[in-house]
């Protein structure tokens, strides 16, 4: 005879995580008692009671044994599963007065039970478990394999085939490509024909006939790396990172293969060299990516720009184009290793702004102009603060 308890058991696990991975927004899970005559639900008050966590119930249990009820009971069990299931959205009429004008994406979200790592803090929710089964999968299996592959391919070439490691910034993308599309994670762009004119003008260049442009965004998360390869396209860029990275696994390999600029910031020579490298590739008209704020912000609001980025695009003569990511934070927080959510629910919304030329521009100028430029289009709550200064120096 079939046993359905195992079956039951992960159908009431999915309708527990239903909100968190599938629907974003609803809450809804069983309550029931071991008895074969009681059973209860939490009411949607409690469900969506940002004071109630799950490890403050005392007793939860997945549909438990459901043989051996009458028919009766049975039925009862199934309306209760059912009402459930197909609650929706639990928001309670005090929400919807209290949070009611605050667009979805700043509402208060509820990550749902996940697990903390050791003294670092950093945590993992359950649709941050799915995602990095994904993201870990393909990286190990492709991403990793196909990298390690190329840097043999450029060994035994002497580097003289594909200098400007095009290919492995393309596995890069179609990796991320294939990772964002299977966890809901692409994100919204707008203002696409911002770049139809650079679009236009190279596509039938090589080389340094190419006109390279800087792509300057503000930086609330990992998710701003990504997002911004989706910005750019299946074109050759390079991005402006910070060693540290270097010591993520998998990562590591491809920043090295692709020939990304690592910035040691601690290493005043350091500096120096990933200025050149910056100017270089944007002259072999290679599009360069920087996050000038230097690190994620904390309060989620534009901070202030170091100079280093705009003197490389000055030098060459590259035009800068501004962008502004929207709710990055919210997908994944500072303290998660991987999102917590989709970004689709949000949306995540990525605004391209008009190139900003900087030649006869000094670096003030220049710096005050793009940093303006990034904080019209992102929303009030990442907007700078009134005091904020443009610069850090």
């Amino acid at each position: 005879m079939l046993k359905l308890q195992p079956i039951l058991n992960i159908t009431s696990l999915i309708v527990l995580f239903h909100g968190n991975i599938f629907n974003c927004s609803s809450h809804a899970f069983i309550v029931s008692t071991c008895g074969k005559n009681r059973s209860t639900v939490v009411s949607h008050k409690t469900v969506i009671s940002q004071k109630v966590r799950m490890h403050n119930l005392e007793r939860i249990y997945f549909a438990s044994d459901w043989r051996g009820f009458s028919k009766h009971e049975t039925s009862d069990r199934m309306q209760l599963f059912n009402a459930v299931t197909l609650s929706g959205d639990a928001n309670t009429d005090g929400n919807k007065k209290e949070h009611g004008n605050l667009p979805y994406a700043e509402r208060p979200f509820n990550p749902g039970p996940g697990i903390t790592f050791g003294s670092s803090g950093l945590k993992l929710n359950i649709f941050g478990m799915f995602y990095g089964f994904i993201a870990i999968f393909l990286g190990a299996f492709y991403w990793w394999t196909t990298t390690g592959l190329m840097q043999i391919f450029y060994l035994l070439t002497r580097n003289k085939i594909d200098s400007k490691r095009r290919i492995p910034v393309f596995i890069a993308q179609l990796w991320g490509k294939i990772v964002m599309s299977t966890t809901w994670c692409n994100p919204k762009v707008e203002g696409r024909e911002n770049l139809q004119e650079i679009v236009k003008f190279n596509r039938w260049k090589r080389g340094k006939d190419r006109k390279s442009v800087m792509f300057v965004a503000n930086h609330n998360s990992w998710m701003d790396i990504p997002y911004t390869s989706k910005v750019i396209g299946w074109t050759n860029y390079k991005i402006v990172a910070k060693q540290e990275l270097l010591k993520v696994p998998i990562l590591s390999r491809c920043l090295t293969a692709s020939k990304h600029v690592i910035l040691d910031r601690t290493n005043r020579r350091s500096q120096m060299e990933t200025f050149k490298k910056g100017v270089s590739w944007l002259q072999e008209g290679v599009h360069l990516v920087t996050f000038p704020e230097g690190t994620r912000s904390r309060t989620g609001r534009l901070g202030p720009f170091k100079k280093g980025a705009f003197k490389m695009a000055q030098k060459v003569g590259a035009p800068i184009v501004p962008i502004s990511i929207n709710y990055a934070q919210k997908v994944q927080p500072l303290e998660y290793i991987f999102p917590v959510r989709p970004s689709r629910c949000l949306p995540v919304t990525i605004y391209i702004g008009k190139p900003i030329e900087t030649d006869g521009k000094n670096d003030d100028e220049l710096m005050a102009e793009v940093w303006h430029a990034i904080s019209e289009n992102l929303v009030d709550s990442q907007k700078p603060s009134d005091d904020a200064d443009v610069s850090t120096a």
